[in-house]
């Protein structure tokens, strides 16, 4: 049987929808590196601060502010737990990297299949999609503006390269 319209449609959302998505945790892994880094040298800035403060007998009230700077930097960096969410946003970039892989090799050939092989190839491929992406939820910040910004970029790119095709 030909590939039905419906087919062809659930396949290509798998495809964007990927894509999207491996953007998305490759963008928010750069960021949360970037917060951890930025509240560890914070950490480290805050604490020396607050020893030269000591060694130059500034005003109490000084050595207070740049201690609990230090404080509250170094607070939120071990909450924060950012290099870890960093890491495990990698992680679920390098998979997803590996499944927008097979999507795109469904997509190129979707024309010489049937349609209830292509349907099952969406299915495994759906299914495996929502085992990496289980906890990410939960375990990772969602950012609305890498989000849209990672919907706007695959958009773009699949819907030229599906025009120029």
């Amino acid at each position: 049987m030909i590939v039905t319209d419906d087919t062809v449609h659930l396949v290509w959302k798998g495809v964007i929808g990927t894509d999207r998505m491996c953007r998305y945790y490759g963008y928010l892994a750069v960021r949360l590196k970037w917060l951890g880094e930025l509240l560890a040298i914070g950490t480290v800035s805050f604490s020396a601060g607050a020893v030269l403060t000591l060694l130059t007998h500034l005003p109490e009230w000084a050595t207070a502010v740049t201690a609990a700077a230090a404080a509250v930097a170094n607070l939120v960096l071990v909450i924060g737990r950012f290099q870890e969410k960093a890491a495990r946003s990698a992680d679920i970039r390098r998979q997803l990297t590996r499944l927008s892989t097979e999507w795109q090799n469904l997509w190129s050939d979707i024309y010489q299949r049937e349609d209830a092989e292509v349907r099952e190839s969406w299915s495994r491929l759906a299914q495996r999609q929502g085992e990496v992406l289980q906890n990410a939820p939960v375990d990772l910040p969602l950012s609305k503006p890498l989000a849209r910004r990672s919907e706007r970029e695959a958009d773009l790119e699949w819907t030229t390269r599906y025009a120029s095709s």
